[in-house]
């Protein structure tokens, strides 16, 4: 009898051994873009597909600004984006299966390259930092996606990650493999730079900066030729897809569309652009994001001092920064 115990608690603990494993995602997180109800060729903010007190909060430039009533539109180009963020306390909850405790900060910007043909197409490109409150460790993470329409395809990219599939739509991931225990405050700045090789591929960089340290953790080669590649920012038009040519620095769920809760947070927030040979703010920003299927819940997000945005717990406004 005591041995058929011992049997059965074996069992019982091999199944639950198994099960945890099987609980762990096999590929990096996906952070998603939206999927439009149906696409727009002119660029409303806010965006129709957030609404309440749920969305990506943080420093994003639409490429627009508002004169009065009037939307004014603008756009630019540029080789290099970087978000900064300095967290002097988080707590937060999510709705994920697999991190909830955790959120994430996502630079999200949109590569856009002609082809020599003479058609253009826009990658989604994210460097994005994972924090899980609970334990105070972070992950970094990339992504890329095909925006040019909403049913393109990724291909042809090579990097230190792999091409995986979300829920039927394939992605590019990486996941920086050692994982980053920190104290508050936290201070972290998430880069990308693009450039064209000798084959007139582009090749998309993915930088963080923590501890005073440069870490260069991926970088991808897009194998299509190219006459030009840069990051846009455009307000003129939505892109074929339905989704928006900006740049975000936001906060959202730990990834997979998740929603995230902050019970304390606070934290500033940075928006720059290589413009020449310096890093500059980005000119006019909104305090919600456009084009990430990750949001948070009770959220506030105010300007302070010159080009710096302000989050902590409290209601979204739905506004411009400056």
């Amino acid at each position: 009898m005591h041995k058929l115990k011992v049997i059965a608690i074996t069992m019982v603990l091999v199944i639950l051994y198994l099960v945890g494993i099987a609980s762990v995602p096999s590929a990096p997180p996906a952070f998603p873009p939206v999927r439009p109800p149906s696409t727009h060729m002119q660029v409303t903010l806010p965006p129709s597909w957030y609404s309440g007190n749920q969305a990506p909060v943080g420093v994003t430039d639409y490429g627009a600004y508002y004169s009065g009533s009037v939307e004014t539109p603008y756009k630019y180009s540029t080789s290099e984006f970087m978000g900064n963020f300095t967290i002097y306390t988080a707590s937060f909850t999510s709705n994920s299966r697999y991190y909830p405790n955790s959120f994430s900060i996502q630079l999200n910007v949109v590569l856009n390259y002609t082809k020599t043909n003479g058609q253009s197409a826009y990658l989604w490109v994210q460097d994005v930092a994972v924090i899980n409150t609970a334990t105070n460790q972070m992950n970094i993470v990339d992504n890329i996606w095909n925006l040019t329409s909403s049913k393109s395809v990724l291909k042809g990219v090579s990097g230190n990650g792999k091409i995986y599939t979300y829920q039927g739509q394939n992605y590019y991931a990486y996941q920086y493999p050692s994982t980053i225990s920190f104290a508050y405050p936290l201070q972290v700045s998430l880069f990308v730079t693009v450039s064209v090789n000798s084959q007139r591929y582009p090749v998309i960089n993915f930088y963080f900066i923590y501890g005073g340290k440069v870490v260069q953790y991926d970088s991808v080669v897009v194998k299509v030729p190219v006459q030009s590649a840069a990051f846009y920012v455009e307000g003129y038009t939505t892109l074929p897809s339905g989704l928006y040519e900006d740049a975000e620095l936001v906060t959202g769920g730990p990834g997979g569309g998740s929603n995230a809760s902050p019970s304390a947070y606070k934290a500033y927030y940075t928006l720059q652009f290589l413009n020449g040979t310096k890093l500059v703010s980005v000119p006019h920003a909104f305090d919600y994001g456009a084009d990430t299927a990750e949001t948070v819940t009770g959220m506030a997000d105010t300007a302070v001092g010159s080009y710096t945005a302000y989050l902590y717990p409290g209601s979204e406004s739905w506004s411009a920064l400056w």
